[in-house]
């Protein structure tokens, strides 16, 4: 975002001394889509957005716009400052915050990244595309690609910019009744294993045929790296953000400095570890490491400065856009890998569930955090130590606190997941996981 500061300056000047925050973002994406051995969809967009926060006296407003001349400008700000006078007075609005000194975080921008041509991202889906015809089996995914800036400022003086990129390879491959599902996103194209990525999506398709009729039950699950982090960004979300914690409505409520989880579970947010990410939140204030969870210990809540502020603790630097009604949210999860390959948690598993991966997973009780969800693209039967037989999907009702608790052993490789922000994740073996029904497919 070239000369963004005279913008600034512009918006700040226009709030007419009321507490004015900034948050302007310019993002450049791509997307090439295809379905059924063929692209369907190549897509490019460019955006430069901004959201202005107005403060005074205990109210505030917000508004959103995408237009930077002067009038647009002006019109909006107005807009604002007529809002303003009307909102509700908040005794616990917290003033903007003043800058602090922030990190420089890691270099997560790369220009081949950022830049990828339609032709590079077309290859890659035909690669795919061509092995799967061959094979009798279909294709459909994604490769997209672009990059990011993000700048925060106020008129107390704070500033802070960030630029990124970043690419997804996303597919999922069919095989008759067979499906397989893989994916990888990164800051750099050069990080990818495509062809790793394919091979692994179609190989779950074949090996998905004919799946057999599972009962429902408790099983000892192996769960794959995505399906584990979409387990436990639930916990993150629900269980360790401030506003959660403030309201009683947490299962760390009165639990912080207890072994709650298995002590082979160790949980940490860090935007300088294997899931990195910006050096400050929201409202431009430092982002500190926490250990969420050390060896099943509940040790620490993220906050920003309005949860920190009513629960009598320092922010950790996790707000998220303000106003938020969900609270603070830590972004940058990493869960400590242990010593066991996939293939030994396989192994160690007498007779349980292989599961590639979850969807539709919902939330049904907060303090307990029980959960439900299915199983997809590629859930198996283990017997003896070894992959026995495909088994149609399953629904699952299960605390995840209680899962939790429940580790026998973890993957010693943690692989990057998307979620609620990014999560390194490895694969784990849990015992007495409920599967509350089975499926016709």
């Amino acid at each position: 975002m070239k000369n963004i500061e005279p913008v600034l300056e512009k918006i700040f000047r226009l709030a007419k001394g009321v507490q004015c925050e900034v948050m302007a973002e310019k993002r450049d994406s791509a997307l090439t889509r295809f379905a059924d051995n063929v692209i369907s969809q190549n897509v490019a967009s460019s955006s430069l957005s901004f959201s202005v926060r107005l403060l005074d006296s205990g109210r505030s407003a917000k508004l959103s716009f995408n237009q930077a001349d002067d009038a647009s400008l002006k019109r909006a700000v107005a807009s604002g400052l007529e809002i303003l006078k009307k909102q509700k007075k908040d005794p616990d609005l917290p003033p903007l915050p003043r800058p602090k000194p922030l990190a420089a975080g890691r270099d997560l921008y790369d220009r081949e990244t950022a830049e990828l041509s339609p032709v590079f991202r077309a290859e890659r889906a035909g690669e795919l595309a061509r092995a799967c015809r061959k094979a009798g089996q279909v294709a459909c995914g994604t490769v997209d690609n672009g990059a990011s800036e993000l700048v925060i400022a106020n008129s107390l003086g704070l500033f802070a910019r960030w630029r990124d990129s970043f690419v997804t390879h996303s597919v999922t491959v069919t095989d008759r009744d067979g499906s397989g599902w893989a994916e990888q996103p990164s800051h750099s194209v050069r990080n990818i294993d495509f062809k790793r990525l394919n091979e692994t999506a179609r190989a779950k398709a074949a090996a998905s045929r004919r799946p057999r009729d599972p009962k429902p039950g408790r099983y000892t699950v192996v769960l794959e790296p995505q399906a584990a982090a979409d387990l436990i960004t639930f916990m993150n979300a629900y269980g360790f953000g401030g506003q959660f914690y403030n309201e009683g409505r947490s299962f760390a409520c009165g639990k912080l400095g207890k072994r709650v989880l298995s002590p082979l579970l160790t949980i940490e947010d860090d935007y300088l570890g294997a899931a990195p990410g910006l050096p400050f939140d929201f409202e431009g204030q430092p982002r500190s490491r926490v250990a969420l969870v050390e060896k099943g210990v509940l040790r620490t809540i993220a906050h920003d400065r309005r949860t920190a502020r009513k629960a009598g603790a320092v922010s950790t630097g996790h707000a998220l856009p303000q106003p938020s009604y969900f609270g603070p949210l830590a972004i940058n999860l990493s869960v400590k890998p242990g010593s066991d390959s996939l293939g030994d948690l396989i192994k160690g598993t007498e007779r349980g569930i292989l599961v590639t991966q979850f969807h539709y997973t919902n939330l049904l009780k907060e303090n307990t955090l029980e959960m439900t969800g299915m199983t997809r693209n590629g859930t198996f039967m283990i017997e003896n130590g070894r992959v026995a037989y495909p088994i149609k999907n399953m629904r699952f009702t299960q605390s995840i606190v209680e899962a939790f608790a429940n580790i026998e052993a973890v993957g010693d490789r943690a692989e990057l997941v998307s979620g609620w922000g990014a999560i390194a994740c490895p694969a784990m073996r849990l015992s007495g996981f409920n599967f509350s029904s089975a499926t016709k497919f």
